[in-house]
């Protein structure tokens, strides 16, 4: 076969094509998305993702319009819920925010990152100074009782002291923690039976004697017209005053009598009172006594060895004595609250100190007075001597008849210029107070109020953070069953131990949790979670639902 040839050169003519013009190829990670798509959801890890069931609670009680009382522009109410989260956290003040991850901490409020403090402050100090406080704790106070009622009508109230270690004048009152006398102020908080908060107000510190009217009020307020309540305090408001306030305002108290204990008039009797499935003997006399200053009052005493042990007294005569006794037992839960919340929720922290310098209206001691009752005593020690003198004059054997007639008369009369001295003295006391207002006595008397503003509405939110808690305890130990541990189980283990993420669409919220190791916190987590998602929550200020899940092992 014959080699092939080279070929020929062909001339070809140029094709004439159409011009074409094509979209440049899109960098990597830039695509646009397909807008029928719909958009992608958002994840976050979050090493706080347990917080997130606090939600359950605000849903349930309707926190939303609470925050919104106060909020004073958009976006307010998921500032106003971060921090409540931020508190249940354990950060006590917001000086403590600053060692929570921001990008973690924010979307436990459906913001992209927890705000810095110097963002964090003014916007606070915005919304507390626009903000009535006195209108945003009844608005809370009337929440908590709408959502969860109080079916007993027994409440419990105590003052909580709060010290203050600024260079204000501020009042003085008494620091049970440390036992004297400091400047602070005074809270005086209700809460229910079942140990929640419901309440409270704040002034100087002055004793239950004046705060638990003030108190009382609130609550009347909050349980409506025609509500029954029965309040429990202790010993500190243990007065006539107290009693009969409590009488003009229809409400019931009990309380136990101070010391000195009275002797019963009845017999005790012995009665077999069954609590949580155990029973016990408790030896009681009931009787009806009559209190000064106030009227009759039913006694309970109870024995123990054959002594009494305690006396309660009550305005209640007509409810069965043990539940008189529980009622007044589980006054310990008022004790709790004011320890745990301090320790785990700052409630003993003032936020600020700002303060307001007038003049000093407390009432002290008049010195005055002190001169007049000084000369009282003086008078009353010069008629004691010229009596004595008299007697002595008397029954002295070594002075005979005639020199003892001889002075009776100048004995006589200098008892009776002591008795005129002592009246004059008695006449010109009496129209001189015990007690004056303290800048009255002195002009340069000053004292410092501080601003209530900003620490109502930190109040607020740390008790959200508490009764949240307490509401998911409790529901968790309806599976959990350890009435000793559940509720540190719930703050420690789960709330704040429990990382997870939280991916968001337009649609809904869904909150993936870590399994805790336990296995039988995990299986009790497990029927709360069903238990909520059988009527799934929402956020403050948000529509979408919430779906929780736990991993089916731990990652």
């Amino acid at each position: 076969a014959a080699e092939p040839g080279p070929a020929e050169p062909q001339v070809t003519e140029p094709q004439v094509t159409e011009p074409q013009v094509t979209e440049p190829e899109a960098a990597a990670g830039t695509e646009v998305p397909d807008p029928a798509a719909g958009p992608r959801p958002v994840t976050v890890s979050s090493r706080y993702a347990g917080t997130m069931l606090l939600h359950a609670f605000f849903a349930r009680a309707a926190v939303g319009p609470v925050l919104a009382g106060a909020a004073q522009g958009p976006g307010d109410v998921q500032l106003l819920t971060g921090v409540s989260m931020c508190f249940a956290l354990g950060a006590a003040t917001t000086e403590q925010f600053k060692h929570l991850a921001a990008a973690e901490a924010g979307p436990l409020a459906g913001l992209p990152a927890l705000p810095g403090l110097r963002a964090l402050r003014p916007q606070l100090a915005r919304i507390a100074g626009a903000s009535d406080p006195l209108r945003l704790q009844s608005l809370f106070a009337a929440t908590m009782l709408a959502a969860d009622p109080v079916t007993s009508g027994v409440y419990y109230v105590d003052d909580h002291f709060v010290p203050y270690t600024g260079a204000k004048p501020v009042a003085k009152g008494w620091n049970n923690k440390r036992g004297r006398a400091e400047r602070g102020r005074a809270d005086t908080h209700v809460t229910a039976h079942d140990g929640r908060a419901v309440c409270f107000v704040s002034g100087e510190p002055s004793g239950l004697t004046v705060t638990l009217p003030l108190a009382l009020a609130e609550l009347r307020k909050a349980a409506g017209p025609g509500a029954s309540i029965m309040v429990g305090f202790d010993r500190g408001g243990a007065y006539p005053q107290v009693f009969t306030h409590c009488r003009k305002e229809q409400v019931h108290w009990v309380t136990y009598r101070r010391a000195p204990l009275a002797v019963p008039a009845m017999l005790p009797v012995i009665t077999t009172v069954s609590y949580g499935g155990r029973t016990r003997d408790i030896a009681g006399a009931e009787e009806t006594v009559q209190l000064k200053d106030y009227g009759d009052a039913r006694q309970i005493t109870l024995f123990e060895h054959g002594q009494v042990a305690l006396q309660i007294l009550t305005s209640d005569f007509g409810a069965c004595p043990a539940d008189i006794l529980s009622w007044l037992k589980s006054r310990w839960r008022e004790e709790n609250f004011l320890k745990y919340a301090s320790e785990n929720y700052g409630i003993d922290k003032i936020c600020d100190y700002l303060a307001e310098i007038t003049e000093n209206t407390k009432l002290t001691r008049n010195p005055a007075r002190d001169q007049a009752n000084a000369a009282v005593r003086s008078a009353e020690k010069t008629l004691a001597t010229a009596e004595r003198d008299l007697a002595a004059l008397l029954t002295s054997p070594d002075i005979t008849a005639a020199a003892k007639n001889a002075r009776i008369p100048s004995q006589q009369a200098a008892i009776t210029r002591a008795r005129k001295d002592l009246a004059a003295a008695v006449t010109a006391r009496k129209p001189v107070p015990a007690k004056l207002p303290a800048g009255s006595i002195d002009p340069d008397a000053k004292t410092a109020l501080l601003r209530a503003g900003r620490r109502g509405l930190q109040m607020v939110l740390r008790l959200l953070a508490h009764n949240a808690e307490h509401w998911l305890s409790s529901h968790l130990n309806a599976y959990l069953r350890d009435d000793d541990e559940y509720r540190a189980i719930t703050r420690e283990t789960i709330i704040r131990g429990l990382a997870g993420t939280i991916t968001s669409t337009p649609a809904a919220i869904t909150v993936t949790l870590q399994r805790p190791a336990s296995q039988r916190i995990a299986r009790a987590l497990d029927l709360l979670l069903d238990e909520i998602n059988a009527n799934p929550p929402a956020m403050p200020g948000d529509t979408r639902p919430i779906t929780y899940q736990i991993t089916p092992h731990r990652i």
